[in-house]
């Protein structure tokens, strides 16, 4: 897979790319995601810091760390999330969040991660594999 996505928060006042191909892509049900995301779970995909810029709006994003390891950036003006990064998991890379990709684009999920942790009702694909650390 190569190529670029592109993405925006909501407002449009922040915008981003990446270079394709990506390390990975998954959906998260850990217990920080789904309070960070405020949905079930957290669909991501993971590019290498050097394939990932903010190509907009670098003013208007703010950072909240919310562990040692797992920081956050989002749009001051909408809320929306930009970006995450998890330095225990994937090091020098940036997590785009595949809801904010924007047009059509062929990403399928690798994995599903945290699964013990999910959000009552929701149900795995089990064409996924599944990662429980």
């Amino acid at each position: 897979m190569s190529g670029v996505i592109r993405g925006s928060c909501h407002c449009k006042a922040v915008a981003w790319q990446a270079r394709l191909p990506p390390k990975i892509v998954i959906n998260c049900h850990c217990s920080l995601c789904r309070q960070l995301s405020g949905a079930d779970y957290s669909a991501w995909v993971v590019i290498p810091n050097e394939q990932f810029r903010i190509n907009k709006g670098s003013d208007s994003v703010s950072h909240y760390s919310a562990s040692e390891h797992f920081s956050k950036v989002f749009c001051k003006v909408c809320g929306s999330t930009v970006s995450c990064v998890n330095n225990a998991k994937f090091p020098d890379h940036t997590y785009v969040a595949r809801g904010n990709i924007l047009g059509d684009v062929a990403l399928p999920v690798d994995l599903q991660v945290y699964t013990n942790d999910r959000a009552q009702g929701i149900h795995l694909d089990a064409d996924i594999p599944v990662y429980n650390p």
